[in-house]
C-alpha cells in the first residue's frame, strides 16, 4: 500500500476553548502511534492546519474522523498525494505552537502576514509547515 500525504485546512469551532487544541494534540499522539500516522499540526488565528502522512487507509479513516469532529469547520483539503517517503516521519503528531509562527514566516509562504492557511496553496501550505517544523525541532 502507498504512503499518502494529506494536508488540510479547517477552523476553530466556535466558540474556541483553548484545551481543545491540546487535547486534538495529546489523543493524536497516542491514536497517530497505533495506526502508524506521522504528522504535524500548527493553529493559529483560530486556524488548523495539519499534514498526515502513513498508508492510505489510515490517512483516509483519520481524516473522517477529523471532518465529523465538531471542534472543525470548513475542513478542505490542499494536498492528497503518494509520496516516496515520510517528510515527519519522526513526529507521530508533532504541535508548533502558535508563538513560533512569525509573519515573517507566514509572509514567505502567503500574500498576507497573518496566518491564512485557505489563502495558501497546496505545496506552499506544505513547504510552511516543513519549515515551521525544522524551526521546532531546533528550539
Amino acid at each position: 500500500m502507498p504512503l499518502i500525504r494529506l494536508v488540510y485546512a479547517s477552523q476553530f469551532a466556535l466558540p474556541f476553548n483553548p484545551e481543545d487544541a491540546a487535547n486534538i494534540v495529546e489523543v493524536s499522539m497516542v491514536n497517530n502511534r497505533k495506526h502508524d500516522v506521522t504528522g504535524v499540526l500548527c493553529y493559529s488565528n483560530y486556524y488548523y492546519l495539519q499534514c498526515l502522512e502513513g498508508g492510505r487507509d489510515e490517512v483516509n479513516a483519520l481524516y473522517q474522523k477529523i471532518v465529523s469532529d465538531k471542534r472543525h469547520t470548513r475542513p478542505v483539503i490542499l494536498m492528497y498525494t503518494e509520496i516516496l517517503h515520510r517528510a515527519f516521519d519522526d513526529w507521530y503528531m508533532g504541535h508548533i505552537p502558535a508563538i513560533n509562527i512569525s509573519g515573517g514566516i507566514i509572509l514567505k509562504y502567503s500574500k498576507e502576514r497573518q496566518f491564512n492557511p485557505y489563502t495558501m496553496t497546496p505545496e506552499s501550505a506544505y513547504q510552511f509547515l516543513l519549515e515551521l517544523s525544522q524551526i521546532n525541532a531546533v528550539l
